[in-house]
């Protein structure tokens, strides 16, 4: 999804599109484009150096509002809140060493979907290897 079809989807619920929520929503797209995991100290970070003046409450006002929207979901790991793309795809979680890896398998998600669960996103913790 591009910025702009957020902007619009928020506009359509009567959202204001702030500067701020602008902002948010291309740091948080471009890191999903790159098939990344931001955490909200991430995002927030990033944002900061756009706007120092931003506060941690409103970033997180902002991704709660695009989570609740159905724009992006997130997954906790290790008390940290990580923020995904909701297309049906598989995070795996390693362990060991905090990173998240992708894996999208149509069969998984299939199978899922034959027994009425329609996955935004699935969460495995794992050991990998070389990590």
């Amino acid at each position: 999804m591009e910025s702009t079809q957020v902007v619009q989807v928020l506009r359509d619920r009567g959202y204001r599109v702030t500067p701020q929520r602008v902002e948010v929503i291309n740091i948080v797209l471009e890191k999903l484009a790159k098939r990344e995991h931001p955490t909200f100290n991430d995002i927030l970070n990033e944002v900061k150096q756009k706007m120092p003046s931003i506060s941690a409450s409103t970033v997180y006002s902002i991704l709660r509002l695009l989570e609740d929207s159905g724009l992006v979901t997130s997954f906790e790991h290790n008390g940290r809140t990580y923020y995904d793309s909701v297309s049906p795809h598989i995070n795996v979680v390693c362990v060991n060493s905090d990173k998240v890896i992708d894996i999208v398998d149509e069969n998984v998600v299939n199978l899922l979907r034959e027994r009425g669960v329609q996955p935004l996103a699935i969460t495995v913790k794992a050991l990998c290897a070389g990590q």
